[in-house]
């Protein structure tokens, strides 16, 4: 089969609308894991508790215990790998207004959108099979510390994991988000709305990110792999910040934010 023909077929499965259903379907739901992090998130603002890991196997946990929670995690699980298909499809045949460079970008950031949402497909079916446990953030970093170049490889996932706040951030401020959203999406007074969600939620998402992205290229510099950490460990060391429990609820409220915002996407998708 030829490129031009592998292309096609995939903008054919990507513009299915058995696969738009379901990439609306995984929109939604990875906005619900959000308002639950959100949650959990202010617990640790207000109360410093630790007994839920404000971490995407922590919000999926928090789903299960609820009623119905587990067929919840399974409605989920199909939705994740709706949106891995969706992304696949998109990066392999979309993306047709682009030429040239912008086109492998964006070609390469839908092949990183499709791993992202294969590992919640991957947590959400191991916690729904009550196999799901908390993550192993320092256990991997002192495997990959003890490798030749160890933390010189630490601090380079830390810059990358920074710089992708960064481009959280960015994408939050500009107006690279609407391009996602039907045109109900992005006037009139819901456009307005929206767009206070998708702000607040991309610039908190991404102050999430460069806070994580620093502990490890803290950790890469002292060499000492407990001082990176997750997402989990990020708000704990942003608590401790001055006006730190402010900061935090800023945090949440911007997690709440992006997680309804993915909601409205859903609604709103533009078909591509």
């Amino acid at each position: 089969m030829s490129v031009h023909r592998a292309d096609a077929v995939a903008a054919q499965a990507r513009d299915h609308p058995v696969m738009e259903w379901g990439a609306r379907m995984g929109f939604a739901v990875y906005g619900l894991v959000y308002v639950v992090l959100a949650w959990l998130a202010v617990q640790v603002a207000v109360a410093g508790g630790r007994s839920a890991s404000v971490s995407r196997q922590g919000a999926l946990r928090e789903v299960a215990r609820q009623p119905l929670g587990h067929t919840v995690l399974w409605i989920a699980f199909v939705g994740f790998c709706a949106l891995v298909l969706w992304e696949v499809a998109t990066a392999l045949g979309g993306h047709e207004d682009k030429d040239g460079a912008d086109r492998v970008r964006s070609g390469l950031g839908s092949a990183a959108k499709a791993i992202v949402f294969a590992a919640f497909a991957i947590s959400t079916a191991k916690i729904a099979l009550g196999a799901g446990s908390s993550s192993h953030t320092k256990g991997w970093t002192a495997r990959l510390m003890s490798l030749p170049g160890g933390p010189v490889i630490v601090g380079a996932i830390g810059v990358a994991v920074a710089g992708y706040g960064c481009y959280s951030i960015a994408k939050g401020l500009g107006d690279g988000w609407r391009k996602e959203l039907d045109a109900r999406g992005t006037r009139g007074d819901l456009g307005r709305v929206i767009t206070v969600l998708a702000r607040a939620g991309y610039t908190s998402r991404g102050v999430a990110f460069g806070i994580i992205g620093g502990l490890f290229v803290w950790a890469a510099i002292t060499e000492d792999p407990n001082r990176s950490g997750g997402l989990d460990r990020a708000l704990q060391r942003l608590r401790g910040a001055p006006f730190g429990t402010a900061l935090l609820v800023l945090v949440a409220l911007g997690f709440a934010c992006y997680g309804v915002y993915n909601v409205a996407k859903a609604r709103h998708l533009r078909p591509r």
